[in-house]
């Protein structure tokens, strides 16, 4: 009976704090986001508010932003405290003599369109979708592609009449360097690329990708790496990131032997995430080569290894070659190959023929 009138109690205190709880709708006139609170006005008067943000949260709610409606309210009951519970419905209306909230200036920005994409044929470019931007105040279109350019070809097969899209050439990669290229657009609506300094994977500061000039929004960035020939959708708006080992890369200069032929080049390599060779910092690769079929011998440093033998392994500081031999009898090999450290691993294989022309498995 007693836990049944303490329900009474708490539920009749909740009612009273409800009824002394006054919700009102608000205009934010400004925001102090260091102290977390704004001033707001209320219907019918001109007076500033300052409404705190609920204290719970670790950053500023999205809808505290100066024009906006919000819903105030004193918590608990408590006249001397205001809080900001939430968006408001209505915008109180402006008083004689009031002052309403000076919106912010909207920034430079795109307002549609305007994305990036590899060209087709892939190469050192990208194509740009048309759109509308933003800059002062105005907007502003994206020039299209024009029929009466010189480096077009009407009989290009990628080229589509209805398309007006455009297309933006950018420099040769470094062949060691990285930087990053922004594709900006200004008032005239012509799409230009700001490259970006070089800079080793070894640098202490990374610099940005470049920001565009003034009265020029940016569309987005390529980061260009070394060895890159053609931009890919992974390389739009893509961060740098320091080069690890992502690839225990395996290819053979030749997947079939057609008697007389006899030897075949296979070329191992540890690669990053850029697809370039990866050195190793210490002693080097260990990588353990398996026969799974077949049979012949591999030569690595100088050294013959048979099928008959089974695994061997050796170091390598981020790239070797092994030779495959065969006599005219020998199994069609396959090769399976593991590295120590990274504990990726490929593979490869070599298809023999006989004098007959009759694969030998």
């Amino acid at each position: 009976m007693r836990l049944y009138g303490g329900r009474l109690i708490r539920k009749a205190l909740r009612q009273q704090l409800q009824e002394r709880q006054e919700m009102r709708d608000a205009i934010v006139f400004d925001v102090n986001a260091a102290e977390r609170y704004c001033r707001v006005r209320i219907q019918g008067s001109n007076t500033l508010i300052k409404a705190r943000f609920p204290e719970n949260y670790e950053a500023q709610p999205q809808y505290i932003k100066t024009g906006n409606a919000v819903r105030i309210t004193h918590p608990g009951g408590n006249k001397s405290r205001v809080e900001v519970t939430g968006h408001g419905i209505l915008i109180p209306t402006i008083l004689p003599g009031g002052i309403p909230p000076v919106l912010p200036e909207p920034g430079d920005t795109v307002l549609t369109g305007g994305t990036l994409s590899p060209s087709d044929p892939p190469s050192m470019a990208v194509t740009v979708a048309p759109g509308i931007i933003r800059v002062d105040g105005l907007v502003y279109s994206i020039q299209t592609l024009e029929m009466d350019r010189a480096d077009i070809e009407m009989d290009q097969f990628d080229l589509i009449m209805d398309g007006v899209s455009t297309v933006v050439a950018l420099d040769p990669a470094h062949a060691t360097l990285f930087r990053y290229d922004s594709i900006v657009v200004g008032k005239d609506g012509i799409v230009d690329v700001v490259k970006g300094a070089n800079f080793a994977h070894t640098a202490t500061v990374i610099p940005d990708p470049p920001w565009p000039p003034e009265d020029h929004v940016r569309l987005g960035w390529v980061l260009i790496y070394p060895g890159m020939t053609a931009v890919t959708a992974a390389d739009i708006n893509r961060l740098f990131t320091k080069p690890v080992a992502a690839e225990l890369r395996v290819t053979i200069d030749k997947q079939e032997l057609h008697w007389p032929q006899t030897s075949a080049t296979i070329s191992v390599s540890i690669r990053d995430q850029y697809g370039n060779r990866l050195p190793h910092e210490g002693a080097g690769y260990y990588v353990t080569v398996t026969w799974t079929a077949g049979t012949g011998s591999l030569r690595q440093g100088g050294i013959d290894h048979t099928s008959a033998e089974g695994p061997f392994s050796f170091y390598m500081h981020s790239y070797t070659s092994l030779y495959y031999t065969r006599e005219e009898t020998d199994k069609s090999p396959v090769w399976e190959l593991t590295e120590a450290e990274t504990r990726m691993s490929s593979g490869t294989y070599c298809l023999n023929y006989d004098s007959f022309g009759e694969l030998v498995m």
